[in-house]
């Protein structure tokens, strides 16, 4: 009869994987208790130490493992006393991680399982700064955005702060990244503070309150460039045409464009009302493949629109239309 070999290091890790995937390390039979100092999730870059200790029925551990992700930890390990085990880590960086420990009991298999514990690293969130809250015109939301910093690694919660500047009432609203807020729930006024707070287990921080007032953080709607044309004069031209859906009466707008094979931008500004399609013409290069995009703002107010999508235009040679 052949002899089967049992690799039980490799037996327990995939025990540990499976109720991983099925709830957490948490939810696995223990055998003992381990525990992290500081604590499971610690800021990035600390030294930490996960303690083992065994209590299993009719069992003197003569060895204590620890695994990491599956993997046998082989340094760095301290035996304690009869049933526990240190491992200590200098400068931890992953982001997250399992970790287990097993015992080796002359009565039992090889390595038995006594518990495992899921890790996580991370830091405390940055101020969240560059607050902007807009309002996309026929959206019915107020979106604000911010700059979060530099990322946690953990789980990082924000809220954002809505507070009447006419009736003093504030609102909360519970977010992990922006906010779409409708406009329907800004019934106090047209004058709003808006500040961001960011919290996780490692800390809180607060932005600087924005004060906005809702008729002058409005986009008008999308601008689209919907064909060119070239028109083969005395002096050729290609003529641009575009338009918007907005309602907004006065507007400023601008289009970049450029030689595909340069990397400076031309931007050539003006305004318009768009009662009619807009026609803004160029004179370029023959024969050259060029990029135009355009955007617009309600004259006169802070908040630009995205730039158009990318339109591409081939102009013809010289003496062809």
């Amino acid at each position: 009869m052949n002899q089967v070999t049992i690799h039980w290091d490799v037996v327990i890790a995939l025990y540990i994987f499976f109720s991983w995937c099925h709830g957490g390390i948490t939810n696995i039979n223990c055998s003992g208790h381990i525990w992290v100092e500081p604590a499971t999730i610690f800021k990035m870059g600390m030294n930490i130490s996960i303690y083992c200790q065994a209590a299993i029925k009719n069992c003197q551990p003569s060895k204590l493992y620890f695994y990491k992700n599956g993997i046998k930890e082989r340094f760095h390990i301290t035996r304690i006393n009869k049933t526990t085990a240190r491992l200590w880590y200098n400068n931890f960086v992953e982001p997250q991680a399992f970790v287990y420990c097993t015992a080796e009991c002359s009565r039992y298999f090889p390595e038995t399982l006594i518990c495992g514990k899921d890790i996580s690293s991370g830091y405390p969130p940055d101020v969240p700064d560059k607050v902007a809250c807009v309002i996309y015109e026929y959206s019915g939301n107020m979106t604000c955005t911010w700059n979060p910093g530099r990322p946690t690694y953990i789980d990082t919660k924000y809220v954002v702060y809505v507070k009447s500047l006419e009736t003093e009432e504030e609102q909360e609203y519970l977010t992990s990244s922006y906010i779409n807020i409708s406009t329907d729930s800004l019934q106090k006024g047209k004058k709003y503070l808006v500040w961001v707070q960011a919290s996780n287990v490692l800390g809180m921080e607060k932005s600087k309150q924005l004060q906005i007032h809702l008729d002058d953080i409005v986009i008008p709607s999308a601008s689209i460039i919907s064909r060119a044309e070239d028109i083969n004069t005395t002096v050729s031209k290609t003529v641009i045409h575009w338009d918007s859906q907005t309602s907004i009466e006065k507007v400023s707008c601008e289009m970049r464009y450029k030689d595909t094979t340069n990397q400076t931008w031309n931007v050539k500004e003006f305004d318009t009302n768009f009662t009619y399609e807009q026609q803004s013409e160029f004179y370029l290069q023959p024969n050259a493949m060029y990029v135009f995009q355009v955007r617009c703002q309600e004259t006169g107010k802070k908040y630009w629109q995205p730039w158009s999508s990318p339109f591409f235009h081939k102009t013809p040679e010289i003496g062809k239309k």
